[in-house]
């Protein structure tokens, strides 16, 4: 439900045949709420506030109107509600609640007796989404698990969808009505979730699973199954009006009780304990399709060739020996809403391609093509291009570069939806041929987004959580990887006379330049730890507290490239956090990495939560506060562990938005959690921030004793002694820190 996305071959689902019963019992419930009060019960749920067009260009206004969301008869309602607004224009408002921080769940049967509105354009949920959703990043990396989906005019049928990954994937399952529809009359339906398989049902039976999925950031590694799916999530219930998915009410649509999402209750059943021991399912090796002799990847034969309807579009399609003439009748509503396309076209990470025909229309017209990715989150391989067509045959010819993972399921498309144009086109000698080939790779590590060198430096990747790294235990030594309410550390158990060595070949330095590495450590008893890279040697000594440390050095010629750790200690050691990136000031600066090098303080006084966004903003920090409590220091973006030295000069500079007008303040200072003395080296600065972003900037000289524990914070609480408990988000990106010299 987060993010629908909608195209002309219609949301891929498995109509599976209907399965076992669960094997959960009434002995196994935890949490359930009948909505037997006079309202909504607020220690179990929140209500969430947002303005129309906020996801999947849905039409409804989020609110908490009792208009909207109230309990009666022992049920909840939530009612979309059409209202005029100015100037004679419909507006819609509706509910949508979550129990997010009052009620978290990891795995279980999670199940609502519901009835559904019915009426084109309403999309009622009963969904999940992770607590913490930067645990593997935002949707789709995070995860998410649609337990009942019913669009409004097909109430006959129900959807239950898993949406993950990075590009984003989903599995969806659909099963029919037994019975009277879903609108009709009352429905028991539920997911149940399990460390390696989420089922889904609705009145008792199963009719979609899946043990399949992944997750990881663009760049990165896969992180080790089964996530996203190992973490909290929360109950999401809400009714939207309009949007990709069931389209905008029309004349047909009617309100009242016809637009009313009823929960009899929900409950949530878990077992005592999960066995999260799993792996994924191996799957079977891709396909590649074969050019043909001319080296074209266009199958010719019209069976090939899929013609696609949607959103109010109507033609036809003819195909002979080559030449394809596409007919309009109705050009619909978007762009696929007439749609020619052609799948299962090979395309390899590196490889360029050439795509080229010759087209005409009996006017002119324009028309769209694209080369995307329908099982890798639709990505663009070849980005949506608009060409100008006429009654005189014109040749094309476009180059791209494939630059994303290995994809034996591309798809060409020819778009002639939504033009202002229902002229025909014709289109003839398609091709797609390799221009040229991938490269091989030397097997050498690349340097991750984030700038790390160093692989799986957060240790959950892979087999056990060490992908890319080799362990070696001696004399009884034993090691592993934690993962206690999803914190990931390598533990290492290192018994007198025992001997354990972590090693991560092939880091990708570059001669002569500087580095950093920097990890952090911890052990139970005293000890040290010693890393060894390009020739150097380094050593720290450990204590119960957990510590980061840092050292510099220089990538030498002909040195090991390898990365190692030892430990000489009679304990247990826990290590986790280890990069080796270039000797930067100012770590992730553009948060390509998430909140990598960041972290971020909020007073119990305060309201707020936050992300890095990367959806509408190209990796951004968002702030989202409603309420900034009573002090400038109770939100704030931090950065620690900061270098500045005595009479050197620096610049600092960020970009930075709000969507109200308000005032935040950014400054180096010192860190005085020890003695509460917190000089501002940069001064405290104060800046004026609005809807639009600005760069704003400061330059400094260090007049203090040089401190390599500076801390650099963004403040977002009462600054100026104003107190803000509007809702609003302030936006921070490409923060630079940089030496300006004498």
């Amino acid at each position: 439900m987060k993010k629908t996305i909608a195209f002309a071959a219609g949301i891929i689902f498995a109509a599976a045949p209907f399965f076992a019963q669960t094997s959960y019992s009434e002995s196994d419930l935890v949490w359930k709420d009948d909505f037997d009060g006079n309202s909504l019960n607020l220690d179990d749920w929140n209500y969430e506030y947002h303005e129309p067009g906020w996801v999947n260009n849905e039409l409804q206004e989020y609110v908490d109107s009792k208009e909207n969301i109230y309990v009666k008869d022992g049920n909840l309602v939530i009612q979309a509600v059409q209202k005029k607004a100015r100037g004679g224009k419909t507006a819609y408002t509706s509910g949508r609640i979550n129990t997010r921080g009052k009620h978290d769940f990891k795995y279980g049967r999670i199940e609502a007796r519901i009835k559904f509105p019915s009426g084109k354009g309403f999309l009622p949920a009963f969904w999940m989404m992770p607590t913490e959703e930067n645990l593997y990043g935002q949707w789709p990396k995070c995860g998410e698990i649609d337990i009942a989906e019913v669009l409004g005019d097909r109430t006959k049928e129900i959807y239950g969808t898993l949406h993950y990954g990075e590009p984003h994937k989903e599995s969806q399952g659909k099963a029919a009505a037994q019975g009277k529809s879903f609108s009709d009359d009352w429905h028991i339906v539920a997911c149940e979730w399990e460390p390696g398989e989420i089922r889904f049902y609705a009145d008792g039976k199963m009719y979609h699973k899946e043990n399949s999925w992944y997750t990881k950031r663009k760049g990165f590694g896969e992180v080790t199954y089964p996530a996203p799916f190992d973490q909290p999530f929360y109950i999401i219930l809400n009714l939207a009006v309009g949007g990709n998915w069931p389209g905008n009410p029309d004349r047909t649509t009617k309100f009242a009780k016809n637009a009313q999402l009823l929960v009899d209750y929900v409950k949530v059943y878990q077992k005592k304990s999960y066995d999260e021991n799993v792996r994924k399912p191996e799957s079977g090796k891709a396909e590649f399709r074969t050019a043909d002799s001319d080296g074209n990847y266009i199958r010719k034969d019209g069976g090939s060739w899929n013609f696609l309807l949607a959103q109010g579009g109507k033609g036809s399609f003819d195909y002979d020996g080559g030449n394809i003439v596409i007919t309009s009748d109705a050009a619909g509503s978007v762009d696929y809403s007439v749609q020619l396309v052609q799948a299962g076209l090979p395309m390899l990470k590196g490889a360029e391609y050439r795509l080229s025909f010759d087209a005409s229309a009996e006017k002119e017209r324009t028309i769209i093509t694209a080369v995307t990715a329908p099982e890798a989150g639709w990505i663009r391989y070849l980005k949506d291009t608009k060409i100008k067509v006429g009654p005189q045959k014109k040749h094309f010819d476009f180059t791209f570069k494939m630059n994303d993972a290995d994809d034996p399921a591309g798809r060409l498309e020819f778009n002639l939806g939504n033009q202002n144009s229902t002229a025909a086109v014709r289109i003839s000698g398609v091709r797609l041929e390799m221009v040229s080939a991938p490269q091989n790779s030397s097997g050498k590590k690349s340097v991750l987004p984030d700038g790390n060198l160093v692989h799986n430096g957060e240790f959950q990747e892979g087999e056990n959580r060490l992908a890319e790294w080799s362990v070696s235990a001696k004399n009884g030594a034993k090691f592993q990887v934690t993962n206690t309410d999803n914190i990931r550390k390598f533990r290492a158990e290192n018994p007198k006379d025992a001997e354990i060595r972590l090693v991560q070949e092939g880091i990708p330095l570059v001669p002569g330049t500087e580095y950093l590495l920097s990890f952090d450590s911890s052990s139970a008893s005293s000890g040290k730890i010693k890393a060894e890279i390009s020739g150097k040697s380094f050593e720290a000594s450990l204590s119960s507290g957990e510590k980061k440390f840092k050292f510099v050095f220089t990538a030498e010629k002909e040195k090991s490239s390898a990365l190692s750790f030892s430990f000489d200690t009679d304990g247990t050691v826990l290590l986790d956090n280890v990069r080796i990136q270039e000797n930067a000031m100012l770590v992730n600066g553009n948060f390509s990495s998430g909140l990598t090098g960041y972290e971020v303080y909020l007073n119990e006084s305060a309201s707020a939560d936050y992300a890095v966004d990367s959806l509408s903003e190209d990796n951004a920090f968002c702030m989202n506060i409603s309420d900034t409590g009573n002090l400038d220091w109770m939100i704030q973006l931090k950065q620690n562990g900061i270098t500045l030295e005595k009479g050197k000069k620096y610049r600092i500079e960020f970009d930075a938005k709000s969507t109200i007008d308000r005032t935040i303040m950014f400054a180096l200072q010192r860190d005085g959690s020890s003695d509460n003395n917190w000089i501002p080296y940069s001064g405290t600065q104060k800046i004026d921030v609005s809807k639009e972003f600005k760069r704003y900037s400061c330059e400094f000289t260090m007049n203090e004793q040089t401190d390599r524990a500076v801390i650099l914070s963004v403040s977002m609480g009462a600054v100026n002694d104003k107190q803000i408990t509007r809702k609003h988000t302030v936006t921070v990106d490409n923060i630079v820190l940089e030496e300006k010299g004498n």
